[in-house]
């Protein structure tokens, strides 16, 4: 036991360093940081987290850093659950970039840790469970998201891939008991990135179908639906608030959307080719990597003549598909399926389900131990190269600490997508300087107080009633409060180019500020209460189960690699049984 004990630790520590050795690779440089694609968006995710820490907003959903102040639904629309860490290392007096680092790191360790696990799930020893998370964290796609395009979203989504693959498998195997280990990795994906979550959705959703005469069993259906109630009901907190946002008002996420899935299409042939050569990522040349192309053509042809994983292969073959111009993505460019912007996003799905078919192993390659140390040490020479080779590309994408430390709260994403649909962002670039804008013939204004915060300010309409605009971008949540006897105001609505106005009468001093909704509140307590339940569901089950070894005979000894293993069975009336000679 001691010796297993060691081993796990060992393990860990062995994450943990590579994790610190793939960013220090490529990220990180004496005096430089090598940062590209969304990171300046996700660094001010992370400053807006913690700046509303500071002010014990615990669970910000309109983020008054953004824009200089005019206020942002990044945390609303965009789950930063996992950049709390990050967030807190902020609040602790730690550089940008040591939190952005570290979150990096982190990002790494978990994606190995969940991995080896599912494997273990999935019934791999140790060694296969370890080259499973290998080959699936090193995969080629997941590579160029973490050194090229640097979507923490998705790299965070990612993390919990493995899990529902092995448990969706342990369904089929008829091992429905844990059935809280799918929601595990639903909410976690639910809490990283909505396209992801969208995207293992589909996942399972084929993957059941497949195997529809296994699943329609009344075990298994139970399991599905109580894995599919806690996972909406913890991931409520999350995505209740943008269904209230989204009903009845526009953003450009829908009306402007900055990608079309139809120019995201790959051409068969330059896909195959780039994957082939492990080319370094751009919008033309992204690939899932030599290992995962050989390793799904080879599977295609042996699963298809053997009969063997027959519903992997087929999504895996469907998925790579989907990523090529053979797939009709006109047909579907108007439907849910185009909110995953491009097409190529599935080669995560498909990467996981080849590290399983290697790892399954139907054609004992790694019978062998060398061909496993082969495979590892090639994985690791491609790991190496695309991160050289990525900063050699793109040198110009090194920052100076200093540079990289200069968060500026003006980047939004390239898309602008949770940004009011009325809301023209140049014409904000042009106004950073946030004034009131008012009738100064109808309404006298002074003592104004304009923060990250709220906005207050001293009103006299002289009897009459007048609109001011205030520079704020508008969401729902919104809240007006005046402090006076003679004066009013309304609640804030949107305005014509999408920021918040209020009405006013009289003369008092008002104050603006984004409160928590009626359903954002709601759906923090459905979550709060779900996790609740799980956790007194859980105990109450290790309490009912649990058995004392005076109640245990030992029937067999079982030597293992580790250690003897005593197995027992259960019986009644311990203390009546005799020994006969």
């Amino acid at each position: 036991m001691k010796k297993l004990v060691r081993n796990n630790y060992l393990i860990l520590l062995l994450f943990l360093c590579v994790s610190v050795i793939m960013i220090g690779l490529v990220n990180w440089h004496f005096g430089y940081i090598f940062a590209t694609g969304d990171f300046h968006y996700h660094l001010d995710r992370i400053e807006t987290l913690a700046d509303s820490i500071s002010h014990l907003n615990f669970w910000p959903k309109v983020d008054g850093h953004f824009i200089g102040g005019y206020g942002y639904a990044s945390s609303l629309f965009y789950p930063d659950i996992f950049l709390y860490p990050a967030a807190l290392l902020r609040l602790a007096g730690a550089t940008p970039t040591v939190s952005y680092l570290s979150t990096l790191v982190m990002i790494n360790f978990v994606t190995l840790l969940i991995g080896y696990i599912a494997g273990k799930r999935l019934n791999f020893s140790s060694q296969k469970a370890l080259l499973f998370t290998f080959i699936y964290s090193f995969n080629v796609y997941r590579l160029q998201t973490l050194f090229s395009r640097q979507d923490l979203g998705e790299l965070m989504g990612m993390m919990f891939f493995p899990l529902v693959l092995s448990e969706l498998m342990n369904f089929k195997y008829g091992k429905v008991k844990q059935w809280y280990v799918l929601s595990f990795a639903m909410i976690g994906i639910a809490c990283s990135h909505t396209i992801s979550l969208f995207m293992m959705i589909v996942f399972s959703a084929l993957f059941v179908l497949l195997n529809i005469r296994v699943f329609w069993n009344k075990s298994r259906l139970i399991s599905i639906v109580k894995a599919a109630v806690l996972t909406l009901g913890i991931s409520a907190g999350v995505y209740l608030p943008i269904l209230e946002q989204m009903k009845g008002q526009q953003y450009a996420l829908t009306t402007d959307p900055l990608i079309n899935i139809t120019n995201e299409i790959l051409p068969l042939k330059s896909l195959v080719y780039n994957s082939l050569t492990n080319q370094v990522f751009s919008a033309q040349t992204v690939n899932v990597g030599a290992v995962v192309i050989i390793g799904l053509i080879v599977y295609s042809i042996c699963n298809v003549i053997q009969r063997k994983n027959l519903d992997l292969t087929i999504i895996a073959v469907l998925l790579f598909i989907a990523c090529t111009n053979i797939f009709p993505w006109k047909v579907f460019s108007h439907t849910i399926f185009a909110m995953i912007q491009f097409p190529w996003r599935f080669f995560s799905v498909i990467s996981l389900i080849v590290a399983y078919l290697l790892v399954n192993d139907d054609l004992h390659i790694f019978t062998n131990k060398y061909v496993v140390y082969g495979l590892v040490s090639l994985i690791a020479l491609v790991t190496v190269g695309i991160g050289t080779q990525t900063v050699g590309q793109f040198k110009d994408k090194l920052e100076t600490y200093k540079e990289f430390n200069h968060v500026d709260s003006f980047y939004i994403g390239a898309g602008h997508e949770y940004l009011p649909s009325e809301v023209s962002y140049p014409e904000v670039l042009q106004h950073k300087e946030r004034v009131i804008d008012y009738n100064r013939s109808k309404v006298d204004i002074n003592n104004s107080t304009i923060n990250r915060q709220y906005i207050a300010f001293n009103f006299n309409t002289h009897g009459k009633t007048t609109k001011v605009t205030l520079p704020l971008i508008y969401y729902k949540g919104y809240e007006s409060e005046v402090y006076g006897d003679s004066g009013s105001a309304t609640t804030p609505k949107i305005s014509n180019n999408g920021l918040t106005t209020i009405d006013l009468n009289g003369e008092g001093t008002v104050k603006v500020q984004y409160e928590n909704t009626f359903i954002q509140k709601l759906s923090l307590m459905i979550s709060g209460v779900s996790i609740l339940l799980l956790a007194l569901a859980f105990f109450n089950k290790r309490r009912r189960t649990y058995i004392s070894l005076s109640d245990e005979v030992p029937v067999f000894v079982m030597p293992t690699e580790y250690d003897y293993v005593f197995v027992y069975q259960i019986v009644d009336d311990v203390d009546n049984v005799t020994s006969e000679k």
